[in-house]
């Protein structure tokens, strides 16, 4: 007889379903733990003795105060442990609240601005970065507010929240559909440095005396650290998926910020790729399940920086990964434990993130073991998810390109790199409005930034003496502007002169992406 295998794990309202192949009858053990990430098994919440019926394994939803959508389960029969999935990886319908289908915008332009210039370029889709450290307090006061999570009492900074509300609210109005950036990030990004929350909330791995570091990644290993961030997922998913919109409305969490570069933007200390993309793992399944207990639509996407199949630094293999390792390493843990819809949001940007040309990339190539994706071969991507062993259920994962830009230098060379980010934008537009799975290309800044490493990403120039610093618009902001209007071909035109013709149309219409490159006869531009 075939071994008795959990095939999958079923939430409704009111019951935790425990599905197991070649079993009736049978009185099996069921331990249920906190789902924390660590050499050993998080403390165990119940032991019960339960009765398959009909291959089902049933127990109530709540345990007391807990509510067990986001516990770890282990079975046992004849003192063995059941192989199969541990957590929850169906959600029943009468779970959410809002059940409408994903609010997918008809054009995928995507950026932050005002209003005006909003409605002016067609935007309909936008990114916000929300810090837990910057939203959450450790104690209350008369300025929280207070939230119920999983029995326990958690506070929110009213002032914090309220400022998101107006924001959201604001996009809502202008039919802007926004996706959470969800950080962890001790000293930035509005962070009060409450001392008490940051020993609870940053990973206990986190570097803080590293000179380079911004964030932390979440920490998975203990359960206050989850239970803080498992209440952040779940107020910002109850908050703003309501049906009536009350607050404002969000599509989707992106889980941290370029992970594969994790020492600067998730620390987590010194940590191989395998052990990192497991507590990761977590976070985007917790985030999920936050997400699904209120709307049944919610995404949840893990992000990823231009590089890979190699890192930012090669010969720190414990701090830097590529982004091929960790895509399979996310899809490895998952279909291990129990899959579920997991995303990506990458940025594309040029090989070079100081010169805007990305045609003239070079470490971009059309294989699965191209060094970068850029815009030059943006097709390598969804082309990778789409393989069979990375697909949810038969359909590729969606993609979201979140974060990406084109620079302008200043002095001589300003007019010529406005001109090829002008050009660059219609091609990657064109190229990004073609593939099927990808639903977003957001352009990274509205304005340039002083303060970001010294690039200026942005459609307006900085103007220190204006109004909210918005100065002149670039090439740039008419092309987005047109894109997706009857002004495109004559736009598309002015791109494939500025760009050339054949290098235009070789990248609009790429070769197919393949798994192993011939280096005897590479396909690279010219050659196809």
């Amino acid at each position: 007889m075939d071994p008795m295998v959990v095939t999958k794990i079923e939430a409704t309202r009111d019951q935790i379903r425990i599905h197991v192949s070649n079993a009736d009858e049978q009185e099996v053990l069921v331990r249920e733990t906190n789902p924390v990430i660590f050499e050993k098994p998080g403390s165990m919440i119940s032991m019960t003795k339960v009765k398959v019926r009909q291959g089902i394994l049933v127990l109530g939803r709540l345990n007391g105060p807990h509510d067990r959508l986001y516990s770890e389960f282990a079975l046992f029969w004849e003192n063995a442990q059941i192989g199969g999935v541990r957590y929850v990886t169906d959600v029943a319908a009468d779970v959410p609240t809002n059940r409408l289908p994903y609010p997918q915008p008809v054009r995928i332009k995507a950026l932050n601005a005002n209003a005006q210039d909003v409605q002016t370029l067609g935007i309909q889709q936008a990114t916000y970065n929300v810090n837990l450290p910057s939203l959450m307090a450790a104690n209350p006061s008369a300025g929280t507010l207070e939230y119920h999570h999983d029995g326990r009492t958690y506070w929110f900074l009213q002032d914090r929240v309220l400022a998101i509300d107006e924001y959201l609210r604001e996009q809502d109005r202008c039919g802007v559909l926004v996706t959470l950036i969800l950080l962890n990030a001790p000293k930035h990004f509005q962070s009060t440095r409450d001392a008490v929350l940051l020993d609870a909330c940053l990973h206990p791995g986190f570097d803080a005396e590293s000179p380079n570091v911004f964030i932390s990644a979440f920490d998975m290993r203990t359960a206050d650290g989850q239970g803080y961030y498992r209440a952040f997922c779940e107020f910002l998913a109850e908050r703003y998926t309501r049906n009536d919109q009350l607050y404002g409305r969000i599509a989707g969490f992106i889980i941290g910020n370029e992970v594969q570069s994790q020492y600067v933007w998730g620390n987590a200390g010194d940590l191989g790729v395998d052990e990192y993309t497991r507590e990761y793992t977590q976070a985007l399944r917790l985030a999920w399940l936050c997400g699904q207990k209120h709307c049944a639509y919610l995404r949840v996407y893990a992000s990823l920086d231009h590089f890979w199949n190699q890192a930012f630094h090669n010969d720190q293999p414990l701090r830097y990964y590529s982004g091929r390792q960790v895509i399979d390493s996310i899809n490895r843990h998952a279909v291990r434990d129990g899959d579920f819809p997991w995303h990506v949001a990458y940025h594309p940007y040029p090989e070079d993130l100081r010169w805007p040309d990305f045609w003239h990339d070079r470490s971009a190539e059309f294989t699965f073991d191209t060094a970068r994706i850029t815009f030059r071969n943006m097709e390598v991507l969804p082309a990778y998810l789409a393989q069979d062993a990375l697909c949810y259920r038969g359909s590729p994962r969606r993609i979201i390109f979140s974060e990406q830009g084109f620079n302008s230098q200043s002095g001589p060379l300003q007019q010529m790199t406005e001109e090829m980010g002008e050009a660059g934008y219609v091609l990657a537009y064109l190229k990004a409005r073609a593939m099927p799975t990808v639903d977003m290309l957001m352009h990274h800044a509205y304005l340039d930034n002083p303060h970001e490493f010294g690039l200026n990403l942005g459609i307006r120039r900085y103007d220190p003496e204006a109004p909210d610093h918005v100065g002149s618009t670039k090439p740039i902001y008419h092309a987005i502007r047109d894109m997706d209007t009857e002004q495109e071909p004559a736009r598309i035109a002015k791109a494939r002169a500025a760009i050339g013709p054949a290098i235009f149309g070789y990248l609009h219409h790429p070769p197919a992406p393949v798994a192993v490159p011939d280096r005897t006869s590479r396909s690279d531009f010219g050659t196809s």
